[in-house]
């Protein structure tokens, strides 16, 4: 069999946050009972029982906003027309605000096991600014609601460069965080997307932003403050406790073959990618024919590479050599270069980055890329 992970997503919110260029929507019940028919119907489309599932994320957008009956019938079909593995890792993100007693139970039941909750910041004046409609107490409420109806594997979301956040309240939103007994955090930087309310209300100046050499410097000091707690950053933007890291965003970083379902849905299998249209009327209206494009060798290398040194695994050069890349002999004056400055490390057949530097991971790709 096969190993194949599966993304599906959920494109509704019921508010759109100042900052977010996803592709999410508000909509009636009408359009949302439409879509996940669609979805239903797309998911029966490509059974394939020969297909191992090893992990499963249900993203958006906002799935906890939709009742949550729709997500227990994806789940159902998924596991009717799939091979899910019984240590499956299945995923969803909720929002502390739509998150409920009855719906994290439900999610339980028809066996979610990983829960990612996008608290953004626990200062409300921060999360006023970004247009989230939850509070602090109700973010902390919503993790400890999870714990207590049964989630063992619980992440937490931040936001680094709030306009407005200071070093103090980052670490104030870790540590109340923290306390909470997260198995995972998710830190990732704000970035000012085109056609988005806070990017029109910052070039209006009505909204002061935090430079970036500020957020690059708050992050160096949040994942040395978050390993003293027992949270290792195995990923750019990622920190977990020992055993915690996500197994499905592993699976992308190294390249693994995964199926998307559901609006602007990418998928990756046997070199090719495949991407399902963008808009959810076009999506209402397809017959699956999904627009697709097959990998260079070239590509292959550079998906590798970029994807692979995210993480601290890094990438292994008996994998590179396999797709016709020697890097060792190819860039011998490069890689030794950056191994005596200290920015990468060579261990069992393995390159990876020294985390202390992954912030300047695309100046190192730029002298390992062929």
């Amino acid at each position: 069999m096969t190993d194949i992970m599966i993304y599906v997503h959920i494109p509704f919110c019921d508010s759109k946050c100042f900052y977010c260029n996803f592709s999410s929507f508000v909509c009636g019940e009408d359009i949302k009972r439409q879509y996940f028919e669609k979805l239903n119907q797309e998911i029966v489309k490509n059974t394939d029982k020969n297909l191992n599932v090893t992990s499963i994320y249900i993203g958006g957008g906002t799935p906890s906003c939709v009742d949550e009956r729709y997500i227990a019938k994806i789940i159902d079909a998924l596991k009717t027309n799939f091979s899910v593995s019984k240590d499956a890792e299945i995923s969803i993100e909720a929002n502390p605000c739509s998150l409920t007693n009855e719906k994290i139970k439900s999610y339980l039941k028809c066996g979610i096991n990983r829960i990612s909750i996008g608290v953004q910041s626990l200062d409300n004046k921060s999360l006023k600014t970004i247009g989230r409609k939850h509070s602090k107490n109700q973010a902390i409420y919503a993790i400890k609601l999870a714990k207590q109806i049964g989630f063992k594997n619980i992440n937490a979301d931040l936001l680094i460069g709030i306009p407005g956040q200071t070093y103090s309240k980052l670490k104030r939103s870790a540590k109340l965080l923290l306390r909470q007994n997260i198995t995972h955090l998710s830190a990732y930087m704000l970035i000012n997307e085109p056609n988005t309310l806070l990017t029109r209300l910052i070039e209006k100046g009505g909204i002061k932003t935090v430079s970036e050499d500020e957020c690059v410097t708050n992050y160096n000091k949040l994942t040395k403050y978050l390993n003293k707690h027992g949270f290792v950053r195995y990923e750019i933007s990622n920190f977990a406790k020992d055993n915690f890291e996500c197994k499905h965003n592993l699976g992308y970083w190294q390249l693994k073959n995964y199926l998307g379902f559901g609006v602007a849905a990418h998928s990756f299998f046997d070199g090719f990618r495949y991407e399902n249209p963008s808009s959810i009327n076009d999506y209402l209206k397809s017959n699956f024919e999904y627009t697709k494009n097959k990998l260079s060798e070239v590509e292959k290398i550079e998906e590798y590479l970029m994807l692979g040194l995210r993480t601290i695994y890094g990438v292994d050069i008996t994998n590179l050599k396999m797709l016709g890349y020697d890097i060792l002999k190819q860039k011998d004056k490069e890689i030794n270069f950056l191994l005596k400055s200290g920015f990468l490390q060579l261990n069992n057949n393995h390159i990876s980055v020294n985390s202390e530097h992954f912030g300047v991971l695309n100046q190192i790709l730029l002298k390992l890329l062929p």
